[in-house]
């Protein structure tokens, strides 16, 4: 016969990790980025799906940032004139990768699995909502145990510690 441990001894390994590890990635001011890239303009003016450019987001952890290449595949043509555009061709010429500046990140012991979310129909903006009018990449929520898991709860998806934490 096996015996169960208190409630209490069980969470312990997990109280003392919230305690160390701050469960939420606290909203804050928008990032300089080397190249002022306007979600609005390719989101809300030209249609693209998130996908188009974040295209590993619904098969990696990672919804990934976009290469020069596939930037430079409509900007070799589109608006060159742009100060911005212009700074784009710069790293072109250059084949240097656009340095960014994440904007969102999560601790290192929480696993967000990108491909879980899009492949079960969360759709971008419920984690980044406003994004499509946005000028500047920013976090609008703060990503934290509590939102997660009310998402989790909501959609009846496991709540089960490990699904999530390392």
């Amino acid at each position: 016969m096996t015996r169960k441990r208190p409630l209490t001894a069980s969470a312990a390994p997990f109280l003392i990790l919230a305690l160390l590890f701050p469960t939420g990635t606290a909203c804050a001011d928008p990032l300089p980025q080397p190249i002022a890239f306007p979600h609005m303009v390719h989101v809300t003016g030209y249609g693209f799906d998130c996908l188009y450019c974040h295209s590993s987001a619904d098969k990696s952890q990672y919804a990934n940032i976009p290469s020069v290449w596939k930037c430079m595949t409509c900007h070799r043509t589109i608006a060159t004139d742009k100060p911005e555009v212009k700074k784009l061709a710069q790293y072109w010429q250059e084949k240097k990768p656009v340095p960014w500046n994440k904007v969102i990140d999560v601790p290192n012991h929480v696993y967000f699995p990108h491909w879980k979310m899009v492949n079960a129909k969360v759709a971008c903006l419920t984690c980044h909502p406003g994004m499509e009018h946005a000028w500047v990449a920013e976090q609008k929520r703060e990503f934290g145990m509590g939102m997660c898991m009310d998402c989790h709860r909501i959609r009846k998806a496991s709540i089960d510690c490990w699904t999530c934490h390392y």
